[in-house]
């Protein structure tokens, strides 16, 4: 794999130079553009750290919000204390302090009442931040869907912690797309606050930094790139970290599978190999996703060699998606979206689900976006459309065998409600998405008559979803 120290230097001393100076930022970048390596690489080593982010003064706490077991306050605050504990755990620290923190992390886990949910979390930081001799600082990785999707008490009660303890407990943050693009309402006025003027923004790698990177991947598995091999996978890549990984990984695959062909046809093999290479597909489906429709069809505006609105350019220069000429970052990702732009799908009725953009239409009509997990729960029952997927498939599939024991029926019929709000026009009565009942689901290729109810085959189950 790749050196982490090539990435994104610059912006790795801004973020710690913000949490050094007890300010709380933001770290905002695509996907795959490096966020979470930054935040990963910050949390695990000292070194290179500014004053006042040694061991002896801060502790940096990651938190993955993806190991959310669900999309509630409830899971935001056991995913933090989760973490918090961890951290703890690993600097061995003793258990007079680790004891109060599990009861504040059972009381969320196991609540009285609902009002006992946010109590136990802030008792739990609070029991931390006053009993830890160093700066607490948590660092909030992929935090776009938690913020887009929960009450904003949440965020009220994040804030009340920050305004109490002030320099002593700081917050970090991983985000595609910039608090305030998020969501803009009173409830989170105040915690937005905190980042307003304190983001910083990854982008694509310079030509020279991507270079350099390609040359030490492919030196990590002993061969030696030329710059003719360097130059073709920084031109199909751009600086993107994600697709310069896919792409240098494609190349020596064929370096090393097919020398007599490649020796022969260069990089023009590797060329003909990506438009149906997986790794490659997946980066440019990613990016393509998370795009909203406006910058999608700049983008398809810029493909066909039109001018695009001003306005639209800059945003898309911001993100490193283009050059201030417009041109796109690297030729892999615009061979992507022209291909998008020349496909004409004949959707059939029924939910179809786009795996290269990365969009769901139901009888032809494209539906909301969906959430990660959203999107996983439906790939997983459209991969066994009309067939039956259990309990345990789904988890499985969506959250990761390690939570097998962790997700109960509660959180996947929560999940399932969520994606039927989504997907059917009526998710009280669903003509898709069906519930066989003590067995599991069901996605059905056709509509299922609307006088059966939710439960399709062993009765109504609509009521404890």
């Amino acid at each position: 794999m790749m050196p982490d120290s090539f990435l994104h230097t610059d912006e790795m001393a801004c973020t710690a130079g913000y949490l050094a100076d007890g300010l709380c930022c933001a770290v905002i970048g695509l996907s795959n553009t490096g966020k979470s390596t930054l935040l990963r690489t910050l949390c695990s080593s000292s070194a290179g750290r500014p004053a006042g982010l040694g061991d002896d003064q801060a502790l940096l706490v990651y938190v993955d919000c993806n190991r959310m077991l669900d999309l509630t306050e409830q899971g935001f605050y056991e995913t933090v204390l989760r973490a918090t504990r961890s951290r703890l755990q690993d600097l061995g620290l003793q258990a007079d302090l680790l004891e109060p923190l599990d009861q504040a992390y059972n009381q969320v886990v196991h609540p009285p009442n609902p009002f006992a949910i946010a109590v136990g979390f802030s008792e739990g930081v609070e029991r931390v931040c006053d009993h830890i001799e160093q700066r607490i600082i948590l660092v909030l990785d992929e935090f776009d869907e938690p913020f887009e999707a929960l009450d904003g008490r949440t965020f009220l009660n994040l804030r009340a912690l920050r305004d109490r303890y002030g320099t002593r407990l700081t917050y970090a943050i991983g985000i595609e797309r910039t608090l305030d693009e998020i969501r803009d309402d009173e409830e989170t006025a105040e915690f937005r606050e905190l980042f307003a003027t304190r983001g910083c923004r990854l982008r694509m790698l310079p030509e020279g930094q991507a270079a350099e990177w390609v040359r030490a991947m492919a030196e990590a598995e002993g061969i030696q790139l030329d710059d003719g091999e360097t130059g073709f996978v920084v031109s199909q890549a751009g600086g993107h970290p994600g697709l310069l990984v896919a792409v240098t990984g494609l190349l020596l695959r064929a370096r090393t599978v097919a020398p007599e062909t490649y020796a022969r046809m260069g990089s023009a093999l590797v060329s003909d190999a990506l438009t149906g290479d997986r790794a490659v597909h997946h980066e440019c489906a990613r990016l393509w996703a998370q795009l909203p429709a406006d910058l999608r069809r700049a983008i398809h505006t810029l493909i066909v060699g039109e001018a695009v609105e001003p306005a639209l350019l800059q945003t898309l220069t911001q993100l490193g998606l283009t050059d201030e000429d417009g041109t796109l970052f690297g030729e892999a990702f615009a061979s992507f979206v022209d291909s998008l732009a020349r496909r004409r799908p004949d959707l059939p009725d029924g939910v179809w689900l786009d795996a290269d953009a990365g969009e769901v239409y139901v009888d032809g009509r494209k539906t909301a976006t969906l959430t990660d997990l959203e999107y996983r729960l439906l790939q997983t029952l459209y991969a066994r459309k009309d067939k039956l997927c259990d309990k345990y498939h789904l988890v499985e599939e969506v959250w990761g065998e390690a939570f097998i024991d962790e997700v109960d029926d509660a959180r996947i019929e929560k999940l399932v409600s969520r994606l039927r709000a989504k997907v059917e026009e009526d998710p009280t009565d669903p003509r898709y998405l069906v519930t066989v009942r003590g067995r599991g689901y069901r996605l059905l290729s056709q509509p299922a008559a609307p006088e059966h109810g939710a439960s399709r085959e062993d009765g109504p189950s609509g009521a404890s979803e």
